[in-house]
């Protein structure tokens, strides 16, 4: 029996309402909390997954640190460690150039099943630049040590420095290298070689600090820019001549002076070209011209460009002077 246009329509939406049932039952059936609720564990769960995701980068970074240790550690038999770790100590000592050197084992620290701490104590006398070598070489090696002290003392009348040094190595029962000490290279040193650290040398770290002998007057006055400290203090007139009053600070001199008179102040000889009514004086210092008001040093004011020969006085003025009369 053939259906009907309305009937095929029904039957499609029929089946349409199942599927959406059933869909709600797989995703909803059997869980009865809230939205809100839902929501709290969905977050709950995020929290949780990132707190994961840190504890597993932590593990990762110490894993590496641990796969570090264990190319670098000593042999994890403790007495071959320190017979190894001592001669290379002694050998390295030889090829600085120590002298007189003393080498002594203290007792080993062992810490459960983790590691054997071995300790030495190195005595010499050296140079600085030997001493240097001594540190460059020591942490360009990749072994899992350390220095724990340094002591240097300089020997009286020697360029000669006492070295004490106290030296840690650890011994590590999974250490990859068995029996011989481990070929990696140290990535402690800033700089890459030897050389860059040869400038310590040149440095006088032991020799007793002296004092500059203190400048007598004469060296202190002559250090000193007198002119920095002579400035104009006011301008007069007494029967229509214009004068400038120069005071010298440092020296406790004071001029009045008319144009073209001269002066010397420490080092500077200057003459006074002109004085202006408005409050500004032209001084000719040692050939450079300066517009200098009340309060202005010898060395303040403003420059002025240089007079050529039969220029008039007026074609050099400041502006300022210039707009004022313009007023």
């Amino acid at each position: 029996m053939k259906l009907q246009r309305r009937e095929k329509i029904l039957a499609g939406l029929a089946l349409g309402l199942v599927g959406l049932a059933g869909l709600w039952f797989l995703l909803f059936a059997g869980d009865s909390r809230s939205f809100d609720q839902l929501l709290a564990e969905q977050t709950r769960l995020a929290s949780e997954i990132q707190s994961k995701q840190i504890l597993l980068q932590a593990a990762s970074r110490d894993a590496k640190r641990l796969a570090e240790w264990q190319r670098r550690g000593l042999p994890p038999k403790a007495s071959l460690a320190r017979s190894l770790y001592q001669n290379w100590l002694r050998s390295l000592a030889a090829r600085v150039n120590f002298r007189g050197s003393t080498l002594v084992s203290n007792d080993a620290g062992a810490r459960r099943d983790q590691f054997t701490r071995i300790s030495f104590t190195l005595r010499a006398r050296a140079r600085l630049g030997d001493l240097v070598e001594f540190m460059y070489k020591f942490y360009q090696a990749g072994f899992l040590h350390q220095i724990r002290r340094l002591d240097v003392k300089p020997i009286q009348s020697s360029l000669e420095l006492d070295v004490n040094l106290t030296i840690e190595a650890l011994s590590l029962p999974t250490a990859q290298s068995k029996d011989r000490l481990p070929q990696e290279t140290g990535h402690v040193l800033q700089l890459a070689k030897l050389s860059d650290y040869r400038p310590i040398v040149s440095r006088d770290f032991f020799t007793a600090y002296v004092p500059p002998a203190p400048a007598s007057a004469l060296q202190r006055e002559k250090s000193v820019d007198r002119a920095e400290f002579a400035v104009v203090t006011a301008f007069t007139e007494v029967d229509g001549a214009w004068k400038v009053w120069l005071q010298d600070r440092i020296g406790d001199k004071l001029w009045q002076l008319e144009s073209g008179e001269s002066f010397t102040v420490g080092d500077v000889k200057g003459t006074v070209q002109s004085i202006h009514p408005e409050g500004e004086v032209i001084v000719d210092l040692d050939g450079h011209r300066r517009l200098l008001h009340v309060g202005d040093s010898l060395h303040g004011g403003v420059e002025m460009p240089d007079q050529r020969p039969n220029q008039p006085e007026e074609a050099v003025k400041s502006p300022r002077l210039t707009s004022d009369r313009g007023n």
